[in-house]
């Protein structure tokens, strides 16, 4: 009984971990979606549709996996299940919640003038 709960509570600890995203050294979205694209292509087999094969091409590419709930503008979202794959996400979608108003929001670096509404205006 107690090892029962104990992998219970592992396993609900490790699914509040965050949402996994894809990053690379100086990539941005551009390049994250064309790298996604080609492996997404590569994972679909005549048969069946692979989610290793697309991580290992990711990985081959430079990517990695991480999980987070708060993730960088140089994280992006890509295909996670079989539907994903035919219909994948936007890959700045899921951004877990809002940074606005967040003292490291990069959006609120710079000039006052150039800063989103959402910025403080010190």
């Amino acid at each position: 009984m107690t090892r029962t709960l104990a992998t219970v509570m592992i396993g609900l600890f490790l699914a509040g971990c965050g949402m996994h995203y894809w990053e690379a050294s100086r990539r941005g979205v551009g390049e994250f979606q064309t790298d996604s694209g080609q492996c997404i292509q590569e994972a679909k087999t005549k048969y069946e549709v692979s989610e290793r094969i697309y991580r290992r091409c990711m990985r081959a590419q430079g990517w990695e996996r991480i999980q987070t709930n708060y993730p960088s503008e140089r994280q992006f979202r890509g295909p996670e299940d079989e539907d994903e794959f035919f219909s994948p996400p936007n890959p700045l979608s899921e951004r877990g919640p809002s940074s606005a108003g967040r003292p490291d929001d990069p959006a609120c670096a710079g000039p006052t003038a150039s800063r989103p509404q959402h910025c403080p205006r010190r």
